[in-house]
């Protein structure tokens, strides 16, 4: 083997190796500097049929964007007939919208509906008071990235 050739071709092999790595998915890393960037201003639109108690399908967050609820029905009072949502975090927690990133929309088994706004802190919760029975918990959340994903719609009795 010419020896003169090695050095040519180790630099070939470490250039296509640089290169081959820095290929990917071509999604948001996220954003670079907190408060940079427009994030999308979304509702959630409100039925004019009236409320429905079932529940419909949910999203997935994209991966490594992932968040967590806990919803504990009874908690914390059963004799009020509580129902707590608490933020359990998660690794894009981060990547939530600060202003209106939580949107929470309870409906209870009377028809009233209820919303409410939760700021993407780990153990901040709201807790939603005479909501004995069957209430559809429907939990939507906007990233600063773009994009808002209903990631829980479900129906929780409180006893």
């Amino acid at each position: 083997m010419n020896f003169r050739l090695l050095p040519a071709l180790i630099v070939l092999l470490l250039a296509f190796s640089f290169s081959a790595a820095c290929t990917g998915s071509g999604g948001d890393a996220g954003p670079s500097t907190p408060g940079t960037g427009t994030p999308a201003a979304t509702e959630t639109p409100v039925p004019t049929t009236g409320a429905s108690l079932a529940p419909g399908p949910t999203q997935t967050m994209p991966p490594g964007k992932e968040v967590a609820f806990q919803i504990t029905a009874g908690y914390p009072s059963r004799f009020t007939h509580d129902l707590t949502i608490t933020f359990s975090g998660g690794k894009g927690q981060d990547f939530v919208n600060k202003e209106n990133g939580i949107n929470l929309r309870v409906t209870k088994s009377t028809g009233e509906v209820v919303t409410r706004t939760m700021q993407p802190r780990i153990g901040d919760a709201v807790t939603i008071n005479e909501a004995e029975g069957e209430n559809r918990v429907e939990i939507t959340v906007s990233l600063v990235t773009g994009g808002s994903y209903k990631v829980t719609d479900e129906i929780v009795k409180v006893p």
